[in-house]
Order: structure tokens, then sequence, then C-alpha cells
């Protein structure tokens, strides 16, 4: 008896698969981009987050009962330290050991350390020997025993403080000047809080300027940005470091 029906074996042709890829290929045209844009917009948010987590820190340490009602320079001169060794050493040795958030976590300021999936992830230092903390009772940083500084974090995503410098444009003062409304550069006799983030994607730095500045402060995709609250040198072989302002006292 033969069957009543027949089994096809016949495979997708040429034709077909071609189409097949077509689609695909138009879809991820389509979808990718978005995809990206969206996990962007995400760590844009983050940092923003941060920033504003940062500024409330930032004011509870400068009017905290007790404290010294300003904030301490973490880079270039001024680094408030205690112990001859650390005293005596340079002043570049001692800014790639101090770091302004580690003295928010120290003081309670921070619940935990900073990180960011924006920039450079990696969170730890190069270098050895004992870490530069925060002594709150002598408003210093101490090694303990007293050492010069090995660690050096100047590498990572972190938040600083230095005395500002309104000789340098904002994109080459590295934390040190910003333009907040676009002209005006900060006062020479302020210490100036900022976040800096490290290794940033070009486009990422565009789009956080472009975020968090007023629009007439938009930046200009691939050149340094001098105005507004974010300020960074233009990027080289797609990335640079970006700073950004959080205040200054």
């Amino acid at each position: 008896m033969k069957s009543s029906y027949r089994l096809s074996n016949r495979g997708y042709s040429l034709l077909e698969l071609v189409l097949v890829l077509a689609i695909v290929a138009v879809l991820v045209g389509l979808l990718l981009p978005k995809g990206f844009d969206a996990l962007r917009n995400a760590r844009i948010q983050e940092v923003k987050t941060t920033v504003s987590t940062l500024k409330t820190a930032l004011t509870d340490l400068i009017t905290m009962p007790g404290g010294t009602g300003s904030i301490p320079r973490t880079e270039g001169t001024g680094i408030p330290t205690t112990g001859t060794a650390l005293t005596g050493a340079t002043d570049i040795a001692k800014g790639n050991g101090a770091r302004l958030d580690a003295v928010l976590l120290a003081i309670g300021k921070l619940e935990r350390p900073l990180t960011l999936r924006m920039g450079s992830q990696v969170y730890t230092p190069t270098g050895t020997g004992n870490e530069m903390t925060w002594d709150q009772s002598t408003g210093t940083f101490v090694i303990t025993p007293d050492a010069a500084p090995q660690r050096n974090w100047s590498g990572i995503t972190r938040v600083e403080a230095r005395s500002a410098n309104p000789a340098l444009a904002p994109s080459a003062a590295e934390g040190a000047n910003f333009r907040l409304d676009g002209i005006t550069d900060r006062s020479g006799d302020v210490i100036i809080a900022y976040l800096l983030i490290k290794n940033c994607p070009a486009k990422d730095a565009y789009e956080l300027a472009l975020s968090m500045n007023a629009p007439q402060l938009a930046p200009i995709e691939g050149a340094a940005c001098d105005v507004g609250l974010v300020a960074y040198a233009a990027p080289v072989d797609g990335i640079t470091d970006v700073y950004v302002y959080l205040a200054e006292i």
C-alpha cells in the first residue's frame, strides 16, 4: 500500500537564506544602536546620581561640627599631612596617594567606595606600602607607621580637590578650573572639589557634558570641552579624562 502522504526533505534555497540574513541584518542595524544608546544613558544617569550624592557629602563635610569648615586638598600643593616622612614627600607622591572620596568614606559621609560604569572601572592602585588614611581629629592624612607614600591611585576614577588655577583653560586644568557660565574662570583663592572619570569614551564624555550643561553650553563633539560643569581635553584614540565640578570653598 502506498503512503497517503509524502515527507518532504527539501532544504532552504539560497534565495531564502539570503532573505533571512538580510532581515536579520536590518533588525540588528535598527536595534543595536538603540541598545548602545540605552546603556550610555544608564551610565550618564549613574554619574549624575553619584554627583548629587557627592555634593551632599561635601556639604556635610564642610558644615560638620568640629570640622575645619573647608575641603582638604588631595592634589597639587597644600595637601594636609602629619608625619615627618609623609610631610617631606613630594607633592606628586602625596597627590597620587590621597583621595577625597577616601576622606568622605573615613568620616561616614559616603556609605561605600566610589564605583562607576563609565570610564576606567579598575579600583586598585599601583605600588605597594601602607595606605594614606584620613585622621579627622587632626584634619590630616597619615601613614601608619610614618613613611613616604608608595601607593598610586592616579589611574582610577576618583574624587579629588585642589587649589584653583584660573590661568589654565578648564580642558587643561585637571580639575583646577571650570567656566560654569561658559565665560568666567574660578577665583584663584578657592579650593575646587571634582569627580575625575579616567579613560572615558569620547562619546560618553560628550553626552555627559550635553546632559549636565545648559543648552547654550553644549560642547562640540570630538573637541575639548571648556564650558559648564564638565571639562575634558580633546579625545585621543577615542578616550579622554573627564572632570566634573562638585563644589568650591
